[in-house]
């Protein structure tokens, strides 16, 4: 019986022996915005670079962040979650700044993002916002 004890008690912590699926990654963004609208009758282009890490949980689940520099909003960050894997995958994305929200999608190195917008301040006037990416892996 105490071998027993024993054993339920120091199991958890084989549970940090394990293996972590992550990747870390910088990726370069260019895009376009409807600003003030939403339609691309006046669009306005972007660009950003960013550092981010894709976290792989439960069975085909992701959850991923970004934060870096932005042209014309200077600073950005995103947070997803969604599912697939850490090298293909599409998620729910939201932006804080500037304040947007919708599907994101990653094949191989390529992220693509389709963002929607209040048209108002919050969002730096943007109706919508379509991106395309390449990430550049960090690490292993």
């Amino acid at each position: 019986m105490k071998i027993f004890i024993i054993l339920f008690l120091f199991k958890p912590l084989g549970l940090f022996g394990q293996r972590k699926n992550t990747q870390t990654f910088i990726e370069v963004n260019i895009g376009v915005a409807s600003v003030d609208d939403y339609d691309f009758s006046d669009p306005w282009p972007g660009g950003s670079v960013l550092f981010g890490q894709t976290f792989e949980f439960v069975k085909n689940g992701i959850f991923e962040y970004q934060i870096g520099g932005a042209l014309p909003s200077i600073i950005t960050g995103k947070l997803a979650l969604g599912a697939g894997s850490l090298k293909n995958n599409i998620a729910l994305a939201i932006r804080p700044w500037p304040l947007t929200i919708g599907p994101q999608g990653k094949i191989g190195n390529f992220s693509f993002s389709f963002e929607v917008g209040n048209n108002d301040t919050a969002s730096f006037d943007a109706g919508y916002i379509a991106t395309i990416g390449y990430r550049f892996q960090l690490g292993r």
